[in-house]
This record gives C-alpha cells, sequence and structure tokens, in this order.
C-alpha cells in the first residue's frame, strides 16, 4: 500500500520503514508554523492505524489528528473503487490546516487492505476484479463502521468532535458514502444515549451513479438526508463521470428546493471544473478544488453548544 507518492519514500515504505517515511514526507511539506508546531507533539502526529472489522478482516488507514481538540471537525475519506488513500495527500494535510481530523481507511480489497489471512491461517490477497455488490455493502456495514469506531475511540478522548462528521466520497465511493451515511442517520438517540446521526454533511467527487450494482438514487430520496446534510457536488465538465455528476445534481438540487420550499437550494454547492480530469485527477490537478472543498465544510459544518456540540460516545 502506497499512501506517499514520492519515489524514496515508497522505497523506505516497501522495507517496511513506514514512521520514517511518514515523518521525511511530512517534514517536506508542512511549511506552515502551526503544522511544524504540531509535529513536534506526537499525540498529534500522523499514523497509520489499523481497524479491524467484525466479520474479521484487518484495514489500513491513515489518522491525521488535529489540534483543535473538542472543537475538531472530523472527515471520513471514502476512496474509489480499485482506489487508495495515496492520491489524496495534499486534501488531507489541506483539511487538517483547517483544523479537522481526517482519516481515510483503504477498505477492503484495496491499497494496504489487500492482503487478508484466510480460514486456513494462510495470506491471501483480495482481488478487486472479483469482488461483486455483496462485498460493496460489506464495506458499508463493516469496514465504514469500523472506522467510525475508530472515530468514536478518538471522540473520548477529546481529540475530535464526531458529532461534526463530513463524509467524502470519490467515485464509486460516493455511493458507499451515501449508504454509510444514510445507515447512520438510521440508529436514532436512545434518551441521552447518542447511537448515529453524526454525519453532518456529504462531498462527492466525480460521483458515480452505482458502485457494482448499489444505486445511489434510493439515498438521494432520503428526507432526513437532503433536509439535514448539506451536500457538495465536484467534477470536471468533460471527465468520464460528468454526466452522473449532472444528474446526481440536478436531482438533489431540485428535491432541497421542494424540501426547503424556496426558489434556492440552501446547504448544496455544484462545483464545475473545465477539464476532463476525474477523481484522484481532479483533486490533485485543479488547484481551485482543494480550496473549493475546504472552505464548504469551513461554511456549512458549525460546532457551538447549539449545533453539533461534542458528545460524549457510550
Amino acid at each position: 500500500m502506497r499512501f506517499f507518492a514520492a519515489t524514496e519514500i515508497e522505497a523506505r515504505w516497501s522495507v517496511g520503514c513506514r514512521r520514517l517515511a511518514v515523518v521525511a514526507f511530512l517534514a517536506s511539506l508542512f511549511v506552515t508554523p502551526a503544522l511544524l508546531a504540531q509535529e513536534n507533539d506526537p499525540k498529534l502526529k500522523p499514523r497509520t492505524v489499523e481497524l479491524r472489522t467484525k466479520d474479521g478482516l484487518k484495514l489500513r488507514a491513515f489518522y491525521f489528528p488535529s489540534d483543535k481538540g473538542k472543537q475538531a471537525k472530523t472527515v471520513l475519506l471514502v476512496h474509489e473503487w480499485r482506489g487508495q488513500a495515496s492520491p489524496y495527500v495534499k486534501l488531507v494535510l489541506a483539511l487538517r490546516e483547517s483544523g479537522c481530523a481526517v482519516l481515510v481507511p483503504d477498505y477492503r480489497g484495496h491499497g494496504g487492505s489487500r492482503e487478508q489471512i484466510n480460514s486456513k491461517g494462510k495470506k491471501e490477497e483480495m482481488d478487486a476484479a472479483q469482488m461483486s455488490r455483496g462485498d460493496i455493502e460489506n464495506i458499508i456495514r463493516f469496514d465504514l463502521e469500523q472506522a467510525k469506531s475508530f472515530l468514536k475511540v478518538e471522540n473520548n478522548e477529546e481529540n475530535l468532535n464526531l458529532n461534526a462528521l463530513v463524509v467524502v466520497g470519490v467515485g464509486e465511493g460516493c455511493a458507499m458514502a451515501a449508504h454509510w451515511a444514510q445507515r447512520d442517520w438510521s440508529f436514532a438517540s436512545v434518551g441521552r444515549i447518542k447511537r448515529g446521526q453524526d454525519v453532518k454533511g456529504l462531498v462527492f467527487i466525480s460521483p458515480t451513479r452505482q458502485a457494482k450494482g448499489v444505486p445511489i438514487d434510493s439515498t438521494l430520496a432520503n428526507r432526513s438526508i437532503l433536509l439535514q446534510l448539506p451536500m457538495m457536488i465536484v467534477s470536471g465538465d468533460d471527465s468520464p463521470n460528468a454526466a452522473d455528476a449532472e444528474r446526481i445534481a440536478k436531482r438533489v438540487e431540485t428535491a432541497k428546493k421542494k424540501l426547503q420550499r424556496g426558489s434556492a437550494a440552501t446547504g448544496f454547492e455544484f462545483k464545475r471544473y473545465d477539464t476532463g480530469l476525474s477523481g484522484a485527477s481532479l483533486v490533485k490537478d485543479i488547484p481551485a478544488v482543494i480550496p473549493a472543498i475546504t472552505k464548504f465544510i469551513e461554511t456549512e459544518i458549525k460546532i457551538s453548544n447549539g449545533r453539533n456540540p461534542w458528545v460524549n460516545r457510550e
């Protein structure tokens, strides 16, 4: 699994020197005094974490803590099919610099989560080409849920605010992110015990209408999702995903206007760029994309005593 693109760092990772690679890469990128100061605090250093799903898989994820404590908005990034965490380092660093805590898991069959232990106790590599709709459902049910479990622990240690969670999906990851957000909103609080409804915003980058047969459409008809969550869609006008992005954006905007009974859809942005790039390339190579995403999160997701307050979790 490669998280950082530099050749030297990839080589170090390949021989197991992951920690040294992280430090070396971050040192070359962090140019602001605030970020450099964070690196002097072990608690705030980015790190690789292992997630164990309820169905027995081991996932690799990358966690970038925030120095904002309970005031830190939380971002969970769900990469595209046959993708991995590595292309999104620039976005992750920008989100972290804006005060967010960020978790980027490689879900099953991808990146550093390809290799698993089979029923005979032997290492076996999962092949994404052989994965099906059932695997997508398991990613939503187990992988993303385990990512939230990790974030819940960080929340209770007052390192972030899980009640201000934004899920960023890319490509097919948008469908997974939307279905998981719908699942999250299905868990209502019981008395003073908060069980779900932590997702407070969605960002779709180059969305596709489905992921291995799991459609995004059913989530867009969910009133809780449409009424409660600010949503942003980012797309290249000439990209392979342009038609799907346009279709999804029109559906969301129309539904929000109808539900809000207004002439404009509040809490909705559709950013279109004159490019054929999509997914990771759109994020990395179009300079306006990352600032637009960070601004959307800063503007739409607020933390106060009355709005998305920090809550200790059972």
